[in-house]
């Protein structure tokens, strides 16, 4: 049982921290305004930094498309074609942009990992394991 709890806890930090990570660095981000360009999901949006134009698909630090078409389906009205938003772009770097500073899922995704591990790690030293 020992071994499910590390290479699930292994499993689950490797999808979360890339996403905290993300979300820790994008901090010192800069906030502008954008448009929406394409609702279909991914969301497309457009923004200019100085003279130059880029478009963005990311909406949240997150990892992969989202829960699957239920989630997809269920946010497919949450934006309108034209719809003017605000985002967050890296200024050293300003194709990097996200539209939500937010990475609930990989924060949910470490916490479960580290879980994981302090059970493992319990199962060690109480005597149960194998």
């Amino acid at each position: 049982m020992v071994t499910v709890w590390i290479v699930a806890g292994a499993f689950l930090l490797f999808r979360g921290v890339p996403g905290v990570l993300a979300l820790w660095r994008s901090r010192s981000w800069t906030g502008s305004e954008c448009a929406v360009v394409d609702v279909r999901p991914p969301v497309t949006y457009a923004y200019r930094v100085g003279g130059d134009e880029f478009t963005g698909r990311r909406k949240t630090f997150d990892p992969g498309p989202g829960l699957g078409a239920a989630v997809s389906d269920a946010c497919r009205n949450e934006f309108v074609s034209g719809q003017v938003l605000w985002l967050w772009y890296d200024p050293q770097d300003p194709r990097a942009s996200v539209l939500r500073r937010s990475a609930s899922v990989s924060m949910l995704l470490v916490t479960l990992g580290l879980t994981s591990f302090t059970l493992a790690i319990v199962a060690l030293f109480s005597g149960d394991a194998p």
